[in-house]
């Protein structure tokens, strides 16, 4: 343990000293917010298509004529040499449509308007999915408005029993009271702590890997292993970086503390109430103040199991590192060089990438659900899978067995991956093979 404490220290104040790791840990919560901030708006808003789009419309049904011409980018217009079911000149608007004159022609050719089986969208250039279900959409409801129409129901009927809103989601908390809650923020607070988990896993995975790569191609290692064992040398690298990734986290949770905090603060102070509300209506003040809070994004957050959160946060990010660093360790011992490295790390990120598109895929659709379970118990895909579907509340004895194989799976990695470390480190001039690594293990 004297060995392996020595090591750790080296590499822990070898790093946190390291200019870059200080700038990088004041800088990295703004930078990150940044970029999700843009990806965000390029999401939402950047690529958005805003120009205008001209579709001739052909159809001869007499209800087709009747719909609307105009909504949100899109126009449609009858071309002016063909009349509402006349005959269609195909080659004049096929020309049209290479010269840009229009930017497509929709052919209607159904009789049976329930059932839109032969209609047609004819473009020079795609129209983009959005684009497409936009006009789809829309066709089929302006369809189904002129239906009705033709069953004797006015447009002031249809418009009266158009459903506006829609429900909140109400939470009961642990000690018993009603809180509005949102999926949303729980899917987003989940997905964002499971990429993070992902991302520095990788990171921190990497730096031991090429830690060992530069000992070893620089001879280095040489000199360190007449002093200690090799396990002793890749334990106390794990931890080390460890130690590294747990005190930038924990610098980073304090910064966005403050960062929210400060948000909130400001956020609040905007909150304008009402000043005509009758004398001696504090409670109305108050009833008016709960309701804002509870509809404001603070308000939902405070429904969240933050308890849970930072225990698998730590438990899964400090496991996962734990494990992927063990085998990244020993791939870094094994090769001579870089261009070696990559026949290697991809069969052992696979898992840890497969949890990531579980995370994006099953888990928000039933976060606990029986395929979302079982993948929070297998050790390679828990740490990613586990911290999305907190947020929605698990128990505490399914967050501490799936730890618990976490860990276990971590020794029996550690000590496989100290088989291959131990003879990896000093073998020069031969490229590694998954068959030299299976012998290796089985060496005593």
């Amino acid at each position: 343990m004297k060995n392996i404490w020595v090591i750790l220290k080296r590499e822990y104040l070898t790093r946190i000293k390291n200019k870059t790791f200080i700038i990088m840990t004041f800088l990295a919560p703004i930078l990150i917010t940044a970029f999700y901030g843009g990806a965000i708006y390029v999401a939402t808003k950047g690529a958005e298509d805003n120009t205008q789009k001209t579709i001739y419309l052909s159809s001869s049904n007499a209800l087709v004529q009747k719909i609307n011409r105009k909504f949100d980018n899109f126009e449609f217009i009858n071309e002016p040499n063909i009349p509402p079911g006349g005959t269609v000149v195909l080659d004049k608007i096929n020309e049209d449509i290479e010269k840009g004159k229009v930017n497509g022609w929709l052919i209607i050719s159904d009789q049976d308007l329930t059932n839109l089986d032969s209609t047609e969208l004819i473009v020079k250039e795609a129209f983009s999915v959005n684009q497409k279900n936009t006009i789809n959409e829309f066709l089929k409801a302006q369809i189904t408005k002129q239906l009705l129409q033709t069953k004797g129901i006015s447009q002031s009927i249809l418009d009266s029993a158009q459903v506006k809103g829609g429900i909140s989601m109400v939470e009961e908390n642990e000690s018993g009271k009603m809180e509005n809650s949102s999926s949303e923020l729980k899917s987003g607070v989940g997905f964002i702590m499971a990429f993070i988990i992902y991302f520095f896993i990788f990171m921190y995975g990497s730096m031991v890997m090429r830690s060992a790569m530069e000992e070893k191609t620089n001879r280095i290692v040489e000199v360190i292993i007449s002093s200690v064992k090799p396990f002793q040398l890749m334990f106390g690298k794990i931890l080390g970086v460890a130690l590294v990734g747990l005190t930038q986290f924990f610098a980073w949770i304090l910064l966005s503390l403050i960062f929210v905090l400060g948000i909130g603060k400001y956020l609040s102070s905007g909150i304008q109430m009402p000043q005509n509300l009758p004398q001696g209506s504090m409670n109305n003040q108050q009833a008016i103040k709960t309701l804002v809070d509870q509809n404001d994004l603070l308000g939902h957050l405070q429904t969240l199991p933050y308890a849970q959160i930072i225990v698998v946060f730590l438990l899964f990010f400090l496991g996962g590192y734990l494990l992927y660093s063990s085998l990244f360790a020993a791939i870094g011992a094994a090769v001579n060089q870089e261009t070696d490295v990559q026949q290697f790390m991809l069969p052992v990120s696979l898992p840890l990438i497969f949890g990531l598109i579980i995370a994006q895929s099953v888990v928000f659709q039933a976060p606990n659900g029986h395929l979302a379970k079982v993948f929070s118990m297998i050790p390679l895909t828990s740490p990613i899978v586990m911290a999305v579907r907190v947020p929605f509340g698990i128990s505490w004895s399914e967050i501490f067995t799936s730890a618990a194989i976490l860990y276990l799976t971590f020794f029996i990695m550690v000590w496989i991956s100290a088989k291959i470390y131990r003879i990896g480190i000093l073998m020069y001039g031969k490229k590694p093979t998954w068959k030299d690594f299976a012998k290796w293990i089985r060496q005593s």
